[in-house]
């Protein structure tokens, strides 16, 4: 492993339900190291967001540096607000990021990537989702694509420690999915038509009106249509 510190502990698990919940476990029981990863290659019962999710562009920023090194270059890869991948306009992973904090102090992050790579076979309900296989018509070692993940993890995290939040901002505003189209959105069971234009300091999107009113959501009180 190529780095300072992520993955440089790490726990290979050969099935597991999920690993947000096996993270969420061994943080109740000890307090491993900064930089841990807890891997598998076959999950059978990923987490979605919940309500005590939190935004962070590190881990998006990290997995489309890795796509965009790993595809050929004429391939789009974007954001799709807050933490989802898309190559194409097709999900290629999914991203959930858990916090503890206590006193106003983060004690914890669990951050649970879901990264489609050789799977071909996607059921009924993703049936947006696509591979790095579909894709490309090429088979890919896990370990290596996991380790190269990990480069890129750091890479965007060492840029957060020093500081560096206008040149993270602007990387993963470019990469918005939608950013300056009209498109259609849903809240409420309402439709309308707005245009992403930025995303708040807090993560809230930024979409703006035909009336020029610009509106702020939080996850889950819009939806891409």
């Amino acid at each position: 492993m190529q780095t300072l510190f992520i993955g440089q502990n790490s726990i290979h698990l050969t099935v597991v339900d999920s690993t947000n919940s096996y993270a969420s476990e061994m943080l109740r029981q000890i307090r491993p190291v900064e930089g841990t990863i807890i891997y598998t290659f076959e999950q059978n019962q990923g987490r979605g967001q919940r309500g005590n999710s939190w935004h962070s562009e590190i881990a998006s920023l990290a997995v489309a540096d890795l796509m965009a090194e790993l595809l050929p270059k004429d391939y789009d890869v974007k954001i799709k607000w807050p933490n989802d991948v898309y190559v194409d306009k097709r999900k290629i992973a999914g991203i959930l990021i858990e916090n503890v904090i206590s006193e106003n102090t983060l004690q914890s992050s669990i951050i649970g990537i879901g990264l489609n790579i050789n799977q071909t076979i996607f059921e009924t309900e993703a049936n947006n989702a696509t591979s790095l296989k579909l894709l490309t018509h090429k088979d890919y070692n896990l370990q290596t694509v996991m380790e190269s993940l990990c480069g890129f993890l750091e890479a965007r995290y060492l840029q957060l420690k020093s500081n560096k939040r206008d040149l993270i901002d602007n990387t993963y505003l470019k990469r918005l999915f939608n950013l300056n189209e009209w498109k259609n959105y849903s809240v409420q069971d309402e439709v309308f038509e707005g245009r992403i234009i930025s995303v708040s300091a807090i993560g809230k999107l930024q979409v703006e009106l035909h009336s020029l009113e610009i509106k702020e959501f939080a996850l889950k009180e819009i939806s891409f249509l």
